[in-house]
C-alpha cells in the first residue's frame, strides 16, 4: 500500500470518528437541555412554602398570564404580566401601594413613579414625537413638563394648581 492510500484511510477513519463523536455529543447535549413541562390550570397557580405561606401566584388576565410576588407578610410587592402593547411591571411598597410602574405603550415604553401614598409624581415615556417627562406635585397636579414636540423641544412650568405659568416654545 502506498503512502497516499494510508493517509487517505487514516483521514477517512478520523472523519468517521469525528462525526460519530459529534453525533454522540449532540445527543448528550440535547438530553441535558430537555425542558420539563408544567400545565397551569385555567384558574391559575399558587406557589407556597412548606409551611403554607404564599410566595407567588400566576393568574389569568385579559392579555395572558400575570405573576404576583409576595413578601414575608403575605403582601403583594411586585407583579409582572402582559398588556395591550406588551409587558408591564408593577412595584408595590409594604402597604401594597403602587410605587413604580414600567410598561410598554403604543409608542414604546413608559415609567411612572408614585409617592408612598400611591399618587403619581413622575411620568416618563415615549410618545408620538419622541420622549416626555412630566413631574407632578403631591396633589397630582402637573408641575413641570419637558419633551419632544412636533416642531422641537417643549418645556412648561405650572403653579401648584396645575395652571401653566411658563412655556417654551
Amino acid at each position: 500500500m502506498n503512502k497516499e492510500k494510508v493517509y487517505l484511510t487514516v483521514i477517512v477513519l478520523l472523519a468517521i470518528a469525528l462525526i460519530a463523536g459529534c453525533a454522540l455529543q449532540s445527543q448528550q447535549t440535547s438530553k441535558r437541555l430537555t425542558i420539563s413541562e408544567i400545565i397551569i390550570p385555567k384558574e391559575g397557580l399558587m406557589f407556597k412554602t412548606e409551611d403554607g405561606k404564599v410566595i407567588a401566584e400566576m393568574i389569568p388576565t385579559d392579555y395572558g398570564w400575570g405573576l404576583s410576588i409576595f413578601n414575608n407578610q403575605g403582601k403583594v410587592i411586585a407583579g409582572i404580566g402582559p398588556s395591550e402593547y406588551g409587558g408591564v411591571l408593577d412595584i408595590l411598597n409594604n402597604q401594597e401601594k403602587l410605587v413604580a410602574f414600567l410598561g410598554a405603550s403604543e409608542y414604546g415604553g413608559g415609567l411612572t413613579a408614585y409617592n408612598n401614598q400611591g399618587k403619581i409624581v413622575t411620568v416618563m415615556g415615549a410618545h408620538e414625537f419622541g420622549g416626555m417627562l412630566g413631574i407632578q406635585n403631591i396633589q397630582e397636579k402637573r408641575a413641570a413638563l419637558m419633551g419632544a414636540g412636533k416642531y422641537g423641544g417643549v418645556l412648561s412650568i405650572y403653579d401648584n394648581r396645575g395652571n401653566s405659568i411658563w412655556s417654551k416654545p
